[in-house]
């Protein structure tokens, strides 16, 4: 006997079970972990210093070393479950719906968890308060508030630090100063949700770009908000790079939908949390201008210029913390402290060390500045070739590749720092990269749960080395660019 024939949509709906079948247990493992490093989190993590007996949301704190190791466990386990939604996303598997579960699945728990990884949180939490109590957080750092346990909480090396952020982050700082007060853990939940918009408007975003780019909307989710550095930067940490790349995606997203005032309005704000994203607006207005011919290219620079400069005057003006925050040295503020993690500061400590070998006495600091400065042009350099060529490359792929650049030749980098680039090379044929993917998923190994830097002693010759050896590879090997990817068109701005 023949058997009956399955109906359509019976057939649909087998494949959707089927499917989720194949995600479920990644999503349950990721559970696990991010549960596991909430927990473990309570005593490894970057919990506030508040004194004996403290705990986080009632979770007692404890000094065993069997919870650190417990900690990396369900980091390893946290890597394993993302890449195995990253082979349902590569199938096709993850659609945006799914991808948002898996978020909200292993984002909750780090989200009610302490911070790990940095203890910027408390940075943004004092810079707020300095502005509510009417002192500027562009001259004045945290410091100024007295001992205390906020004071305490904060990284030794920013105590004293002004706000290196724009008017627009800290005057949101403020904002939530003004609500909770001191009350450590309701401010740094408050933070937390104040990235998570951020968070939301780049899953509004990636998947838009994607289908633009001729790439794949799970798999921009997967690698942009769903990888361990992007949970762990945006979520647990609460980085302000979450505010800064949400309000950049967006903007470029609604700049090649044919909307680019706004697009450079957005790129405007996202300047206002964090002064790399002006690279979006430079970007946007060379791409833009690459389109048209004659006369109208100067109506089009006269928008690329005044409509974000417009942006920023208004924003500045209202939130009435002046303009210091555009200073020489509130923009030196990030660069000031020197890590062996850096590319540029592990080869400039290598050379030091050879040339004291070879009997040349030179100062470390000296060749760690000269270093900096050479890698700071070449840095330059490549960004320029890469404004120049945004047509070829596309003017997504052209941001991402150009904000990688400055994260690697800059003074001073941070794992979160990667997220700049990989959150748009998400959206973009790249996002098949193994390069990228390895970054995302290791990228926050470089630092330990509490935020200390794990690179140290004679670990700067092997970051050397390996960044010799990539720079060696990316001049002599013509074919670097199809690591990112085929070139896909992108629609013309008007």
């Amino acid at each position: 006997m023949e058997s009956p024939p399955v109906s359509p949509a019976l057939d649909r709906a087998s494949a959707q079970v089927r499917l989720s079948q194949g995600l479920t247990p990644w999503l349950v493992l990721g559970s696990v972990a991010s549960v596991s490093l909430a927990l473990t989190g309570v005593s490894v993590g970057s919990v506030p210093r508040v004194g004996a007996g403290f705990s986080w949301l009632g979770l007692p704190r404890s000094g065993s070393s069997v919870l650190t190791l417990l900690f990396y466990v369900a980091l390893c386990l946290m890597v394993t479950a993302w890449l195995g939604v990253g082979r349902e996303a590569r199938l096709g598997n993850l659609t945006v719906t799914r991808a948002c579960l898996v978020l909200a699945a292993w984002g909750l728990p780090l989200f009610l968890g302490p911070p790990l990884f940095s203890r910027d949180l408390y940075s943004y939490i004092a810079q707020g308060l300095v502005a509510h109590h009417g002192l500027n957080p562009y001259t004045t750092g945290p410091v100024a508030l007295g001992n205390g346990p906020l004071l305490r909480s904060v990284a030794l090396v920013w105590r004293a630090t002004p706000a290196p952020y724009g008017p627009l982050f800290v005057a949101a700082s403020r904002g939530l100063a003004a609500l909770f007060g001191s009350a450590l853990v309701a401010e740094v939940l408050a933070m937390r949700v104040l990235e998570l918009v951020g968070v939301a408007l780049m899953v509004y975003s990636l998947p838009r770009l994607a289908r633009m780019l001729g790439a794949d909307p799970g798999i921009a989710l997967w690698l942009g908000v769903l990888s361990p550095l992007a949970l762990y930067s945006f979520i647990s940490s609460g980085h302000n790079d979450a505010l800064m790349l949400g309000l950049l995606l967006t903007g470029i997203t609604v700049s090649l939908e044919r909307r680019p005032m706004l697009g450079l309005v957005l790129c405007a704000l996202a300047t206002m949390v964090k002064t790399p994203a002006a690279a979006g607006i430079v970007f946007l207005a060379a791409n833009q201008l690459s389109g048209v011919r004659g006369s109208k290219r100067w109506a089009v620079l006269a928008k690329a210029v005044l409509v974000p400069a417009a942006t920023v005057v208004i924003v500045t003006m209202a939130s009435g913390l002046g303009w210091q925050w555009l200073s020489p040295s509130a923009l030196r503020i990030p660069t000031e402290l020197r890590i062996l993690a850096t590319p540029t500061v592990s080869i400039g400590v290598l050379v030091f060390h050879v040339l004291h070998l070879v009997g040349i006495p030179v100062h470390q600091h000296a060749c760690v500045t000269v270093t900096q400065l050479v890698c700071g042009v070449a840095g330059v350099a490549g960004v320029a070739w890469l404004i120049a060529n945004v047509r070829k490359l596309d003017v997504v792929r052209a941001i991402g590749i150009a904000l990688i650049v400055v994260v690697l030749v800059g003074p001073t980098l941070w794992p979160w720092y990667f997220t700049w680039g990989l959150a748009l090379l998400a959206a973009t044929p790249a996002q098949r990269s193994k390069t990228l993917a390895l970054a995302a998923a290791l990228a926050m190994f470089i630092v330990g749960p509490s935020g200390t830097p794990l690179i140290g002693g004679i670990d700067y010759i092997f970051v050397a080395l390996a960044s010799f050896a990539a720079g060696q590879w990316l001049l002599r090997n013509r074919r670097w660019m199809k690591v990112i990817g085929p070139r896909r068109p992108v629609p013309l701005t008007s």
